[in-house]
This record gives structure tokens, sequence and C-alpha cells, in this order.
């Protein structure tokens, strides 16, 4: 076992020089399963420019099956790497650590007790869009990265769009295959794997998990915040790399104004994955560091996860097993005090009187947090590392407050032409016959706008040139349709064409965020309802709050 060669990464043959390439990515995969029957390649389908979206399967026993998975009782943990392919320290690790769990004695007391589904370069488009200029460090814009010095591939997909800002409209073919992928493994524990710019901190790692309507999730996201921090002592006690929660000061040159963290946008893959009610991981290696070190961290990281995921394997698949029953049988019975968030957006006007919006996050009950960063005169300077370092004991701003929520309905009447979109999203449906009255909700339209999408799309660079870095704001591409509604109380009959929506099932309450129609990331915010969308007309999807009206009685 120890006499055979291993494989090895472009960046470990480079001596971290360079980055992995989309077919050298492949090629080690093959690799690797010719050595060893604990790996098996299988594929999520192809990108918009025909790549194969391979996936790494690992694990004892010829477990490469969800159906195997669940029968062997294995948690199933799946990991995502490279969907911003500018951020490859997640492709590089996952495969070294593929590797060295199968041909090493590394896997021994882990691949027995989970199935590894690895995704390693979930956008191979974008990772080959290789140049030098590609995330150049700037420390003075505070975006960047140190390495590799041969450059990297770009944010985006071939075809320009944001992957992690995807989820929910689905638009490519990438998140189209993934969410086809995730629905067929449906994985207990997912970890998405990210490189993060931003404040200066002495972190090696910022951490997180899904957030928004945490109240509907509670033991999910208890547990997931009690995993993170075990795991964040772990790793720092066996690999030395210090974590924290993902964040940023709210103002640069001011730590005490605050550590805040990302929006509550399901748009956002960990956020949408909470919606489903299953356990999520974001972990963003910090970029500041040597690319060398960042491969580490990351290591040290997914490793001391699928540790903890062997250990609590039983705990785990447990607890996914009583959140997905109680899904499946919420809101069989309409209760107006199930309520849902689904919208954080807070309006304003910009300076060319566009219409923009904020997603702020709020330290609630006195929630702090104690920021290892430098002193302010490093800070303002933008010296990383800084020359002393100091702890920061902030308002922890990591809770969203929603500025729009909703009473849970028992299931909603949608038009047949939506059908391909609930079905890619995994949500069940049946048709409804033409003439059956139900008590329900509409919502009449008083007003229609629209904003643009910060950081969903771009233009792509042709090959060998840079991407625009976000400090020097690329054009918008992607526009959204903001509604104002009332809601209006009726008896309602079905019309020819209508689909049955329950919201009893897993997908749910991603049902429900997806058709309302002023939620901050549903269909009609996307524009795939615009067509019927009129200022004083009826909102075509509709609120089932009790089952079919009995026929009156004759008089």
């Amino acid at each position: 076992m120890t006499s055979q060669v291993l494989p090895v990464t472009r960046a470990e043959a480079t001596d971290y020089r360079e980055t992995t390439r989309s077919a050298e990515v492949l090629a080690f995969i093959d690799e690797l399963c010719a050595a060893t029957p604990l790996a098996h390649r299988i594929s999520l389908g192809l990108s918009s420019q025909g790549q194969d979206i391979a996936a790494l399967v690992v694990s004892d026993r010829l477990c490469f099956t969800p159906e195997l998975a669940h029968k062997q009782k294995k948690c199933i943990v799946m990991v995502e790497a490279n969907i911003h392919a500018g951020e490859v320290e997640g492709k590089e690790a996952l495969l070294a650590l593929a590797r060295d769990l199968t041909l090493t004695n590394l896997g021994r007391n882990i691949l027995n007790r989970i199935c590894l589904v690895l995704v390693p370069n979930f956008n191979p488009d974008g990772n080959d869009h290789i140049s030098r200029e590609n995330r150049k460090l700037d420390l003075a814009n505070l975006e960047g990265q140190d390495g590799p010095e041969s450059g990297v591939g770009i944010r985006y997909s071939g075809e320009g769009f944001n992957l992690n800002r995807d989820s929910m409209k689905q638009e490519t073919p990438e998140t189209r295959c993934m969410a086809r992928f995730y629905q067929t493994w449906w994985p207990h524990l997912f970890i998405d794997c990210h490189t993060t710019d931003g404040s200066l901190h002495a972190f090696d790692l910022t951490f997180d998990t899904s957030r928004g309507n945490d109240n509907l999730f509670a033991p999910v996201r208890g547990f997931a915040r009690s995993m993170l921090e075990r795991v964040s002592k772990s790793v720092e006690a066996k690999h030395g790399f210090r974590s924290f929660w993902y964040g940023n000061f709210v103002q640069e040159n001011d730590p005490t104004s605050g550590w805040h963290t990302y929006p509550a946008l399901p748009r956002f893959g960990s956020h949408y994955r909470g919606l489903l009610g299953r356990l999520d991981v974001l972990l963003e290696t910090y970029s500041y560091l040597p690319f060398a070190k960042r491969c580490e961290v990351m290591r040290a990281w997914l490793l001391e996860l699928f540790r903890f995921a062997a250990l609590k394997r039983e705990p785990i698949i447990k607890l996914m097993q009583t959140e997905r029953r109680r899904l499946e049988n919420r809101a069989r019975i309409y209760d107006p005090s199930l309520r849902m968030a689904i919208n954080h957006g807070v309006a304003r006007q910009s300076p060319d009187n566009a219409l923009v919006f904020e997603y702020p996050a709020y330290a609630l009950h006195g929630d702090t947090a104690k920021i290892l960063s430098y002193d302010m005169e490093s800070l303002r300077s933008r010296r990383y590392p800084g020359r002393r370092q100091k702890t920061y004991k902030v308002p922890h701003r990591r809770s969203p407050i929603p500025t729009a929520e909703v009473s849970v309905p028992i299931a909603y009447l949608v038009p047949a032409s939506l059908s391909a979109r609930l079905e890619q999203h995994g949500i069940t449906f049946e048709p409804r016959a033409a003439g059956t009255l139900y008590r329900a909700e509409r919502y009449r339209i008083l007003a229609r706008e629209e904003t643009f999408s910060p950081d969903v799309a771009t233009h792509v660079p042709r090959p060998g040139e840079s991407e625009i870095p976000l400090s020097q704001r690329p054009q918008p591409k992607r526009f959204e349709t903001v509604l104002t509604v009332r809601a209006e109380r009726c008896d309602y009959t079905v019309p020819e064409g209508y689909l049955w929506v329950p919201v009893a099932q897993r997908a749910g309450t991603l049902a429900v965020y997806l058709l309302e129609p002023h939620a901050d990331d549903g269909l009609a915010r996307w524009q795939f309802l615009d067509q019927d969308l009129n200022v004083g007309g009826i909102y075509p999807i509709i609120r089932v709050l009790d089952h079919a009206v009995p026929p009156r009685k004759a008089e």
C-alpha cells in the first residue's frame, strides 16, 4: 500500500505555484479510482461549455449509491468546491484528501461510517479561464489573494453567471445539475468550500451555516452551530489553525462598529439548502494567506468535519430523519400563527434614483464576537499581517430581521406553465381539477418596480484576459422585479391548467419562498412571471387556506 506511486495534484507537483486544470482533475480522479476500490467516479452532468462535472464517491463496501449508503446506515457527506473558480483551495484539498483517505490509513475509521460525495471542480469552465491578473492581491481595496503565482480562474461560469447566486433562479446548467444531484443523494451534511478576502483579521479560516428562518429549523441550526464550534476547536488543537464565524467589520477602519455576516438570501447555496432543513457548512479560507497554507487550512477543516460526521453518524442521521418527517407533516391544517420570513431587504434610492436593497444583520440579545485582528495603525494602512495582534470585542451582527413575513398556507395553486421550475427544485405537485372551490388568499398587485442584482452576472473575459474586480463595480446584467401587494381573502374556483403544490413535503418551506410575490428571492422576483404581473391585477399564484369548500345547500 505504501510502495505504490500516489497521484498528485498540479498544486503539489509545482510546489503550489499553479492550480489543477479541469482535464487534470478528471485524470486525477480516474487514476485514483483505478488504484483503489474505495473510490468511484460519477457525473452530475455537463457545464454550459460541455465539460463533465465529475463527482468522486469515497467509501468502503462499494457504497457508491445513495440507496447503499442508507442501507449501510452511513452518514452522507457531500462537498462542493470551486463554485467560484478563482477560489481553488477546496479543489486542491479535496483531491489530495480523497487520495490520502483511500491510499493511506487516514480513512480507516472514517470510510466505514460515512459516504463522501465530493465535487472538487463544480465550475470547470471558469476554472480554465486562467490569468495572473484574476484575484490579484490588492490590499488597498481589501480584495484579491496571495498566489498561486501562475494565476487562477474566474469567479463566474463560462456563461458569466455567479453560480453561488443562482440557487433560486437556476438559470445555469451547472446549478440545475447540482439540484438534481442533491435531490438524488439528499445528503445529511453539505460542505461548500470558498476563499474570502475582505476585512483584515488574524484568523486562518472563517465558517458559517445556513441563516434565515432559524425559528423554523431550530434543532438543525442549533446542532450545526455546536458542530462548527467543536470542529473549530479540534482544528486549532490538532492542526494549529485559528478560525471564527464568517464576517467583516461593518466599517473597515472601525472594528468596534461590529462584525457582520452576509445576507440571508437563499440565492446563496447554504441558505437555500437551509430551507430544506438540512445541515450545511460554509468554509472560507483567508485569501491573504499564502496559497499553500490556504490549502492546508482547508484540508484540516475538511478532515475534522469528516471525523465529526463519522463520530456523530447516528445523531446526525436521526436529526435529519426527524426534521424530514416534521416538514412532511407541517401545514396540513392552516395555522395562522405558523409564519415564515420571505424578505430581509431594506430598500433605498441610490444617488442616481435607482431602487437598491441592503440586507443588514443585527446583534440580538447582546451577541458579541471576539475578533482577533491587528492594531489600528495596521488596519488604516491596510497592512497584512499587521504589526501587532489585538482582540476586539464587538457586536456580532449575524441575525437577519425579516421585513416581510407570511403565514404558511396548506398549499398553493400554481399555473401549469411553472411545472418545470418546480421540478428543478424537487417540489412535488399534482394537477387540480378545474371548478374545485377553496378558501384561499390572493394578492392584488399595488406597485411594480425594478432593481439590479449586484454580483449575479457579468461579462466573460476572453482567454488570457482577467475578470473585472468587484471593487471596479462591473455593470449589472441581471435585474429583479419588486412587487408591492395586498392580500385578499376569497373563495377561489380553480381554473383550467392549475397545479396543487402542498406545503407538507420535504421542500415545502422552499416552495413558500419561491411562490410568494414579495419574496426577495422568489420566482416573481426573478422575472419568471413578468408577463402576468399588472398593477391593479391579481397575482397568478393562489394561497390555499382550507380544503375544498363544500357545495352550498339549495335554498
